[in-house]
């Protein structure tokens, strides 16, 4: 059965899933069931739509949340990847930036190659957002272990209280790191063809 923690931190994501992805007659209705459920009632919801799993039930073919966010099922905001992990921005967040590094496979131990992507999103975030420092912070739910990379501007832990953003706003903190990386290359650029065709200063 689902701990108080878990069932928490799911209904949160689901409740940003609705937010972002439901038509808007239908949220309200949707935010009030979810709302509504206990945690028994929660995990019996996610065993129906095949968004759990178990690590003992891996033959079952059900998905955890984490597995829906890697196979799509789940609507994500990836910042990177490699062949045994992706990066996504958190729907929860701490803090702007703030990401989880997620194993491709189902896994209760966190392999090296992950833990690699962990740290070079924590370098680009450090670089792009100019935070004060970026924790790293393994943690497991449903028998599938995460990798928290959190931005700390001021005082923000890992106990510091999450707040559901709309996809849109992750999708713009997205774009905003890669205009920032596109806009140095091209001044760069326009400096060398500036360079190229001014003529010299005679004395």
């Amino acid at each position: 059965m689902l701990s108080d923690e878990e069932a928490g931190e799911i209904r949160q994501k689901l409740l940003s899933h609705i937010e972002s992805n439901f038509p808007i007659e239908q949220r309200e209705r949707a935010k009030q069931q979810l709302e509504s459920m206990n945690s028994e009632q929660l995990e019996s919801f996610l065993r129906r739509n095949k968004l759990i799993k178990e690590e003992n039930t891996e033959e079952t073919g059900e998905e955890c949340v984490f597995c829906s966010i890697v196979s799509d099922r789940i609507k994500s905001i990836k910042i990177g990847e490699n062949k045994y992990a992706i990066a996504v921005l958190e729907i929860n967040p701490i803090s702007k930036g703030h990401s989880i590094v997620i194993p491709r496979k189902h896994s209760n131990k966190t392999s090296k190659s992950s833990m690699n992507l962990a740290k070079k999103m924590a370098k680009n975030i450090k670089e792009k957002l100019s935070p004060r420092a970026v924790e790293i912070a393994n943690s497991r739910l449903f028998g599938h272990e995460i990798i928290n990379v959190l931005p700390v501007y001021n005082k923000e832990n890992f106990n510091s209280e999450r707040k559901p953003v709309r996809i849109e706003e992750l999708e713009k903190v997205r774009e905003e790191l890669e205009k920032r990386k596109q806009s140095k290359r091209k001044k760069s650029k326009i400096e060398e063809f500036r360079s190229s065709w001014l003529p010299k200063r005679i004395p």
